[in-house]
């Protein structure tokens, strides 16, 4: 099956350059991209990559499509050999246009209704009622594909520090990631872009002994990370999003990415984490009250690195994942419908 990947087509800040799959700092979307490129690459399917030039290539199987303006992304999936149009740019490609015969299916990444709701795909059932999906919807956790992460081969040795890896803002939860840190009486490694200068210095002036601060992080530096944590903190907080509306965690990238490089998470029960969490970790209250006791006790209990690598796999290993996407890829090709 011939499959086009649309990525969400985005420049890294500062520069012309587009953020590539999978990225090369922040980038939650081009991970699942990436991972789910992987799982249909190993299942023998053609892989068309869009939305994301300069991405490596040179793999058997894929074409990476210099296109990363939606205008140029359109233009080539209008004439394209293709069964199969996989959207992740949340809308800002749709079905209209397409040649006769040719499947669309989006992934959907945000907590807004999908632009695009008819053969919409989400990572999580609360996700799906938050955006008003029909239970009718596949809903499909997002992929990780082990041999992107440290294994249990890489021999990482696990260090004392807790580790909050995503954006710095309220509704993602770093500041209640401090306070359960804090708690726990371990630092607190703070990885990723903070856009917001008030909560972040809010941050480091309750939190200020506890954090360590370091910014976006990639490559090798992001994977160590994630592999030598005593455990990664998911805090997502019912909170006004960024786009409006009360935050509903949509798929985690980071929890799935955590519990395959062998690393435990403790999280909130905020959206897919209720969901997601109890399979890799423990599941904590919302807010920065945190009992000293009670913190330590839940580092304590967290399940041994072997075991969460095992779910892992079981759960969302990426050929798994992809095997149930071409399942509705299938689908669709023989005229089933969803909304």
């Amino acid at each position: 099956m011939k499959v086009a990947l649309v990525n969400i087509p985005l420049r890294v800040p500062g520069s012309d350059a587009w953020i590539s799959v999978p990225p090369q700092g922040y980038g939650g979307i081009q991970w699942v991209v990436a991972n789910l490129m992987d799982g249909l690459l190993e299942l023998g399917h053609e892989v068309f990559l869009l939305g994301a030039p300069g991405s490596p290539a040179g793999r058997p199987g894929l074409t990476v499509v210099p296109a990363g303006e939606p205008e140029e992304i359109e233009r080539w999936l209008r004439t394209a050999d293709v069964d199969v149009v996989h959207d992740h740019s949340g809308g800002v490609i749709g079905p209209a246009g397409l040649p006769p015969g040719t499947a669309f299916i989006s992934s959907h990444h945000f907590t807004t209704r999908p632009v695009n709701p008819v053969g919409c795909t989400y990572s999580s059932r609360a996700q799906r009622a938050h955006c008003g999906g029909g239970d009718d919807a596949p809903v499909i956790p997002i992929p990780v594909d082990p041999a992107r992460y440290r294994s249990a081969a890489d021999q990482v040795a696990k260090e004392d520090f807790l580790l909050f890896m995503g954006r710095v803002s309220p509704h993602k939860g770093a500041l209640e990631a401090a306070a359960f840190a804090h708690a726990c009486g371990r630092r607190l490694v703070l990885a990723g872009p903070a856009w917001e200068p008030e909560y972040f210095d809010e941050i480091t002036r309750r939190y200020g002994s506890t954090v360590e601060p370091i910014g976006e992080v990639g490559g090798e530096r992001r994977l160590d990370l994630l592999a030598s944590a005593h455990a990664v903190l998911a805090m997502s907080q019912a909170v006004t999003g960024p786009w409006g509306g009360i935050w509903c965690e949509p798929g985690a990238t980071v929890v799935s990415e955590a519990a395959v490089s062998g690393t435990p998470v403790v999280g909130t029960g905020n959206g897919c984490l209720a969901e997601i969490v109890p399979s890799v970790g423990e599941v904590v209250g919302y807010g920065t009250d945190f009992a000293p006791d009670e913190a330590r006790r839940t580092l304590a209990g967290l399940p041994a690195s072997d075991e969460v690598r095992r779910a892992a796999v079981r759960l969302w290993g990426h050929v798994t994942i992809a095997e149930r996407y071409v399942e509705q890829y299938r689908r669709l090709l023989a005229g089933a419908t969803w909304k």
